[in-house]
C-alpha cells in the first residue's frame, strides 16, 4: 500500500451520522486515505457535514458514483437503503464500508452478498468495529489465559437513538419502514458479529424476546434479551436496549452514562471488560491467585474519532496492488445467512 496515492472515500448518506462523522473525523489523523465528498438528501444536513469536513456534496447517490474519483464508499444510509447502495458501490467497482445492519431481509442480503462478489470488491461489515476495541481479549482467549471459553454475557443500555445531532427524536432508527427493528438489532448486531468471532463457532440456535420497557410509544421495540446457542457447546447471553433516559428520555444521555460491558468466562479463568468506567478491566487469568484490575476504560471527553486505526490493525482493501483480508468481511456470514434463509 506504500507505492500508491490515498485511498479516496466518499460517505453515502448521513441517516447513520454518527458513523459517518465518526469517520470524517478518523480520516484527518489517518495518512494514507482521504474524504472527498458526501451525498444525502437532506440538504441542510449535507451543508453541514461538507462544510464541517471541508468535502463536496452531492443531493443524488449516483451523481457522486459516476462524477467523484472514489475508491472506498462509506455506506450510512438508512438501513432500506443499503442494498440497493451496496450494489450500484459493487458494479461501480467500489470497495464498501457497509452500515449496520446491512439489511431489511435475508432476500436483500443475498442480493448485496452476490453483488459483492460478482465485482470482486472488498465489503467490510461496520459492526466489525467491535473485533478492532476487542482484538486484545481475542488474543489472551486464543493464547489459553482463561482456558477454553463456555459462556459470553454481554449488556449494551443506551439511550435512544438521535436521527441527527441533539434533533431530540429518533425519526428513521424507530421507523419500520426504514429499519428491520429497533433497538436490539440496531445495539445488538456489532456483539453478535463479536460472539461468533470470539466463540470460533456459528451460532445453532437463538432464544429471545423483544419488547418496549421505557419508550413505549415507537413501533420497534427498545429493548431485547437473547440466549445464542453455538456448534461448540459455548452459550451467550445479549441485553441490548434503548432503555438508558437520564438526563432526559427523549435524547442521547452523555456517553459516560451508558452500560457496555462483556463478561467472558472460561474453564480456568474469566475476563471482564467494561466501557466507560474505570479501571475498565478486570481478568481472573488461570492459576491466578487473585483478579488483576487494568486501566482499560475510555475518556469520557476524549478526541471524537474513538480509533485512528493504525496501519497494522487497519483492514485494506483489494486493488490492482494490493489485497489483505478485511478483519470483519460481509462474505463471512454468508453460508450461515443462506442456511437461515432456508429454515422460513
Amino acid at each position: 500500500m506504500s507505492d500508491r496515492a490515498a485511498w479516496r472515500v466518499a460517505v453515502l448518506g448521513l441517516g447513520h451520522w454518527y458513523s459517518a462523522f465518526g469517520l470524517a473525523r478518523g480520516l484527518r489523523e489517518y495518512p494514507k486515505a482521504e474524504l472527498v465528498a458526501a451525498a444525502w438528501d437532506n440538504e441542510q444536513q449535507l451543508e453541514a457535514f461538507t462544510r464541517m469536513f471541508g468535502v463536496k456534496g452531492y443531493r443524488d447517490y449516483g451523481e457522486l458514483l459516476e462524477r467523484e474519483r472514489v475508491d472506498i464508499v462509506h455506506l450510512a444510509a438508512p438501513v432500506a437503503q443499503l442494498a440497493d447502495l451496496t450494489v450500484r458501490s459493487a458494479r461501480a467497482g467500489k470497495h464498501i464500508i457497509l452500515g449496520k445492519p446491512m439489511a431489511m431481509n435475508l432476500v436483500e442480503a443475498d442480493r448485496m452478498i452476490d453483488a459483492v462478489e460478482a465485482a470482486g470488491v472488498s465489503c467490510l461489515a461496520f459492526q466489525g468495529i467491535s473485533r478492532l476495541r476487542s482484538a486484545d481479549i481475542k488474543a489472551r482467549i486464543d493464547a489459553g489465559d482463561i482456558g477454553d471459553p463456555v459462556l459470553l454475557h454481554h449488556v449494551c443500555r443506551w439511550s435512544i437513538a438521535e436521527d441527527w445531532y441533539r434533533s431530540g427524536t429518533p425519526g428513521w432508527f424507530a421507523d419500520p419502514r426504514q429499519v428491520p427493528g429497533g433497538a436490539f438489532i440496531d445495539e445488538g448486531i456489532y456483539w453478535i458479529d463479536l460472539f461468533r468471532w470470539l466463540a470460533a463457532s456459528e451460532v445453532v440456535r437463538v432464544d429471545a424476546r423483544m419488547a418496549n420497557l421505557v419508550h413505549k410509544d415507537i413501533a420497534v421495540e427498545d429493548w431485547g434479551m437473547a440466549t445464542f446457542s453455538f456448534a461448540s457447546g459455548l452459550v451467550a447471553t445479549l441485553e441490548a436496549s434503548w432503555t438508558i433516559n437520564a438526563p432526559r428520555k427523549t435524547g442521547p444521555s452523555p456517553k459516560q452514562n451508558s452500560v457496555v460491558r462483556l463478561e467472558v468466562v472460561g474453564t480456568r479463568g474469566e475476563i471482564i471488560d467494561q466501557w466507560f468506567r474505570a479501571p475498565g478491566r478486570a481478568v481472573l487469568a488461570a492459576g491466578a491467585s487473585d483478579w488483576v484490575f487494568e486501566r482499560q476504560s475510555e475518556e469520557p471527553f476524549a478526541p471524537a474519532s474513538p480509533f485512528p486505526l493504525p496501519a497494522k490493525t487497519t483492514p485494506s482493501w483489494r486493488s490492482q496492488r494490493a489485497m489483505r483480508r478485511p478483519m470483519s468481511p460481509v462474505l463471512s456470514a454468508a453460508p450461515k445467512r443462506r442456511r437461515a434463509r432456508l429454515g422460513y
